[in-house]
């Protein structure tokens, strides 16, 4: 099985719920592998005939660029979600309901 060397800096957070489950600063040093993946692979071609050769791939001519507008999502009235493309998404909890601590 084809493995590879990972490390990983990151943030364990517990599965538990009380108030004294804090997260906790890791590195995680290990292996990590796909089941079933193997070393080598591929098609095999006869000697006498070479592999096939993708097309090229064509730009688009200038006048056919994209155009893309990010547009910011204000969250609803009653709370929930909203997209802003300075800082990306965003909850907002509705007014009169829990906030978070200043």
């Amino acid at each position: 099985m084809a493995e590879i060397p990972v490390t990983i800096n990151g943030v364990m957070y517990p599965k538990g719920k009380s108030a004294d489950d804090k997260p906790i600063p890791c590195v995680i040093v290990g292996k990590a592998w796909v089941t079933g993946l193997n070393v080598g692979g591929g098609p095999i071609y006869p000697p006498d005939q070479p592999p096939p050769v993708d097309p090229p791939i064509e730009e688009p001519p200038p006048d056919i660029a994209p155009n893309v507008t990010m547009v910011a999502k204000p969250p609803p009235p009653e709370g929930g979600w909203g997209w802003f493309p300075e800082y990306g998404w965003l909850y907002y909890p509705a007014k009169g309901t829990a906030q978070p601590k200043r």
